[in-house]
């Protein structure tokens, strides 16, 4: 290991880097002060979901630089590049070795441009030229640990690293900075994935490592297990990732994680890159996709632009998703597609069924994932019947998926409340698969069949013209502090702050955000807006609340309430402030605080 990249290990692990010097002191010293800041994972990339493709599903680990190459040209050819899929992305299994000096040779029997002469590594620029020269983009792999996953969960693949023990570990950790500043400088990749088996599934007991194939690796995540898991440890590692990409790829690179929701990633996965994998790996089953739709559904105050809550990628073209089954691959797409899901496609484009085909590249579903404003859509459960809606960009405008989970036909119905129209008025509404439009009134009613789903964008009047509510604007939302710890967090797939709900599912009964007290939300209001209002709800234990206010670090108003004696609402000025910042204080001691709610949380204009 270099002794930059130790100090930035170190470092990491220590302490979490934040996006600014000045607000991490800030926060060491009081977590619930005022940053002043929306402290996400800042670059200029994915400022929408991510749209391309991976060789993982279709391929596994028999994948080369052909079959990558012909799949690259399909997307242009077929029209998808111009639809907005851009990335091209390889997968695990490239990596031959790591040299006696920490650099990574390719593996040039798969991959035969990277044969460079003179070169004892290789260099995967020619393909990347390719790749940039038909106007996409290219992605890689790594691991935070010292082995990928490939290694641990495909013993018999022949795409294998070789070599010694040491040879064979072509992860990157204890090669962070180096890794990086030959993926991103030399080799002009913009996209990177990076896993985290090699932190998880190298212990002592573990076959690989009983076998003497690989070393022990002692488990930074215990799968399953957050309180055994060491999360500080596994965000310290992605963190110095993180800054070692923005240093030598810029602005414009991609960080995907993929710590699949453990160690409580997707609730720090917005500060330290840009989608970050909230499930387990999807299977081309309906089981294992609703599945994935329930890690990442609750989570709208998670995501935004530039940072994406990943439920996996698209298992289209595969299983209960293929062309023999379009009912399912459509509910699969409409549902990401209004989660404002990375669209990463998984099948080999070079013969795709036309029906598929016209799925994936439906114009209209996918300006719906695109949208500029990045809210991820807010869901209404009615058993199996599940409604989601998602604010987009323009006065009124607004994407309903109303999706069927099970294996009858059942009614699922959106209210103009749901979709804060004024009651009586009139809404323009598009049927996006069906292609047709029309008129409605109040309400929305739809009969799905078993596994179906309909996808509608429709244009209304707003209940409130002056008033934008925090529910209608997640994206603008970040949760920066969320009241928990290590101990008290909630299970995997379970977010503690949450829109129009309690962080225990509860519905609320005013149009707010639900969370815990000893909590921080950073509010974008990008002075455009001039008054703040609030009715502030305790929903559960005995101890008093404090709610704060804050426009860019300044305290605008403050009141104090209990569940017995509720708190006078909220009405302040914001006048020009680029932050609002909604502090929720109390004295909880080493238990779980209490649920409160910003009611009725809304931004004047």
């Amino acid at each position: 290991m270099s002794r930059v990249s130790r100090a930035v290990l170190i470092a990491a692990i220590a302490m979490p880097i934040s996006t600014a010097a000045a607000a991490q002191a800030h926060s060491q010293s009081d977590p619930l002060a005022p940053s002043g800041q929306f402290s996400v994972y800042r670059t200029a990339a994915a400022q929408t979901p991510p749209m391309g493709w991976n060789p993982w599903n279709a391929f596994h680990a028999d994948v080369d630089e052909a079959k990558v190459r012909a799949v690259a040209k399909a997307m242009v050819d077929s029209g998808l590049a111009t639809r907005g899929y851009r990335f091209v992305n390889i997968d695990d299994g490239w990596a031959l070795r790591r040299l006696a000096d920490g650099r990574l040779r390719i593996r040039d029997n798969t991959f035969p441009s990277s044969a460079t002469p003179g070169s004892d590594t290789g260099s995967f620029k020619p393909f990347t030229d390719y790749i940039h020269g038909l106007g996409l983009k290219a992605g890689i792999y790594t691991d935070i640990g010292r082995n990928t996953c490939m290694q641990r969960w495909d013993a018999d693949t022949p795409n294998l690293p070789v070599g010694t023990v040491a040879e064979r570990q072509v992860g990157s950790y204890g090669h962070a900075v180096q890794d990086m500043r030959t993926i991103f400088a030399d080799w002009h990749f913009d996209y990177i994935k990076v896993d985290a088996c090699g932190v998880a599934d190298y212990t002592h007991a573990d076959p690989p490592v009983t076998s003497g194939a690989y070393d022990t690796f002692a488990p930074l995540i215990v799968r399953g297990n957050i309180p055994a898991s060491n999360p500080q440890a596994v965000e310290g590692l992605y963190a110095a990732l993180g800054e070692a990409i923005q240093r030598w790829g810029g602005g414009n690179a991609t960080l995907s994680i993929c710590a699949w929701g453990e160690a409580l990633s997707a609730l720090w996965g917005g500060k330290r890159g840009n989608l970050y994998r909230t499930s387990p790996d999807i299977e081309s089953n309906w089981k294992s996709m609703v599945s994935n739709i329930d890690s990442v559904i609750d989570g709208a105050l998670y995501a935004g632009p530039g940072h994406w809550n990943d439920p996996d990628m698209l298992e289209i073209g595969h299983g209960d998703f293929d062309a023999a089954h379009l009912t399912e691959a459509r509910s699969h797409f409409t549902m990401w597609t209004i989660m404002a899901s990375p669209l990463l496609l998984g099948y080999d484009l070079r013969q795709s069924a036309p029906a598929l085909f016209d799925i994936v590249a439906n114009p209209e579903a996918i300006a719906i994932n695109q949208d500029p404003a990045g809210n991820q859509g807010v869901p209404y459960r009615n058993g199996d019947a599940m409604v989601v809606v998602k604010t987009l960009s323009g006065t009124g405008a607004r994407a309903v998926a109303l999706f069927n989970r099970g294996t009858k036909s059942v009614e699922a119905s959106v209210s103009w409340a749901q979709l804060g129209f004024a009651a009586g008025s009139v809404a323009k509404v598009r049927d996006v698969w069906a292609h047709s439009d029309r008129d409605a009134t109040d309400r929305i009613s739809v009969t799905l069949p078993a596994h179906g789903s309909v996808l509608l964008r429709l244009r209304g009047t707003p209940s409130e013209v002056a008033a934008t509510f925090l529910t209608n604007m997640p994206g603008r939302v970040n949760v920066a502090v969320d009241g928990l710890t290590q101990a008290t967090a909630l299970p995997m797939g379970q977010f503690p702050a949450r829109v129009g709900a309690a962080p225990d599912g509860r519905i609320l009964k005013t149009n707010g955000i639900g969370a815990f007290a000893n909590s921080r939300l950073e509010v974008r209001a990008d002075r455009a807006f001039h008054r703040f209002l609030t009715a502030p709800i305790v929903l559960s234990g005995g101890q008093p609340v404090r709610f704060r206010v804050y426009a860019d670090r300044k305290l605008v108003g403050e009141v104090t309430g209990s569940p017995t004696r509720a708190a006078p609402p909220i009405d302040v000025d914001i006048a020009s402030a680029k932050i609002v910042e909604l502090v929720a204080m109390t004295n909880a001691g080493t238990t779980r605080p209490p649920m409160i709610a910003w009611g009725n949380a809304r931004l004047m204009r």
